[in-house]
């Protein structure tokens, strides 16, 4: 389920089934442009993927909207804002608070997170044919989902 009106009046009478919510991580700077358009580029991808994911898992998961930070920011004042977030959703209560990124800066402080970190490899995406396009993402997604289903 997205972060819908429609989405969320289902979660609303299925919430005891849908305990895990999936909250997707990414950087946004404006400046270098070489820099701006990969992470503008990620963001896109990020976007698909994580609609991918929702949908083969719907019915078990919340996708919130993506939380955007400043690539410059540091990563441990962050941690402290997405903990909150997570304290918010263990308190509604989802038990799984997972968080997906692109952004390999994060793998240095997974632990200081109070959700499940996944780092997602990213496949350069902004030349291929869109029929590559949806193969890579639709296969990403099923290798996330197996190891989402080791969390249950």
């Amino acid at each position: 389920m997205k972060w819908t009106s429609v989405d969320l009046q289902k979660y609303d009478q299925a919430k005891e089934y849908i305990d895990t919510i999936i909250v997707p991580l990414a950087p946004f700077q404006i400046g270098a442009l070489e820099a701006s358009a990969k992470n503008a580029d990620q963001y896109d991808v990020l976007t698909l993927f994580a609609r991918e994911l929702e949908k083969e898992l719907m019915g078990r998961i919340m996708l919130t909207p993506i939380y955007t930070y400043i690539t410059s920011a540091e990563k441990l004042q962050e941690a402290e804002r997405i903990n909150e977030w997570t304290n918010h959703f263990k308190e509604q209560p989802f038990k799984q608070v997972l968080y997906i990124s692109f952004d390999p800066s994060w793998r240095k402080i997974a632990n200081d997170l109070e959700g499940e970190f996944i780092w997602l490899p990213t496949a350069s995406l902004k030349d291929a044919d869109p029929a590559a396009v949806k193969g890579i993402i639709r296969d990403q997604t099923l290798q996330t989902v197996e190891l989402i289903k080791s969390f249950w």
